[in-house]
């Protein structure tokens, strides 16, 4: 049995979480919305990508071009960034491993994924699919299955966020929400993934069962 473990980028493997906040702020007068603070934090990083945007105030009409600049400010920061937790022992491990198929799923670009990667000494995966789609996250999953001929009930999506664990339901296979990301691990229970992880020993665990 081949099982095909799909990582998140951002969060997940990036710690970009510090990066973004930071570049918030600068376009907050810009755009017009409220900075975060660090008291804020850890309230958004319960919350859904929606409930961030009304909190923050960031105008509906404006958001496709804030989107966009967002974007562009980080991937100039690309190669100053680091993993978010020591993964590179487990992913060594994994990618030894002939029955296991290691892959990246992001919005992020897929230059800026290569550079980490390659910076990071982290080059472990098979496939990086990037982009976004109207149909939501699940739509790339279901690409990613029909493209690499997997089986759905033998793959796993790592992820530190509520819409990915959604995404990962919605296409019918397995969550293992990681607690070191974007979302708290209250926010990411709640959501009910099949599995959680706090640390990569326990991600270890779970996918050795």
């Amino acid at each position: 049995m081949t099982r095909a473990i799909i990582f998140d980028f951002d969060g997940t493997l990036a710690d970009t979480l510090d990066a973004v906040v930071r570049i918030v702020n600068e376009y907050s007068e810009h755009f017009g919305y409220r900075k975060v603070t660090k008291n804020d934090i850890p309230y958004l990083q319960g919350k859904k990508p929606r409930e961030i945007l009304s909190y923050l105030g960031i105008s509906i009409f404006k958001l496709p071009s804030w989107v966009k600049k967002i974007h562009l400010e980080i991937n100039k920061e690309i190669h100053n960034m680091k993993p978010t937790v020591n993964i590179s022992p487990l992913l060594s491990e994994l990618f030894e491993n002939n029955d296991v198929r290691l892959g990246i799923l992001t919005s992020n670009t897929k230059e800026n994924v290569q550079q980490f990667l390659e910076k990071n000494e982290l080059d472990f995966f098979e496939f990086v699919k990037t982009g976004k789609s109207v149909f939501g996250k699940s739509h790339m999953i279901n690409k990613i299955v029909k493209q690499q001929n997997l089986e759905q009930h033998d793959v796993f999506y790592v992820c530190d966020e509520i819409r990915d664990i959604e995404a990962a339901r919605k296409s019918g296979i397995k969550s293992i929400a990681v607690t070191w990301g974007y979302n708290t691990k209250d926010a990411l229970v709640k959501e009910n993934p099949n599995f959680v992880a706090t640390n990569p020993d326990e991600l270890r665990e779970i996918l050795a069962s």
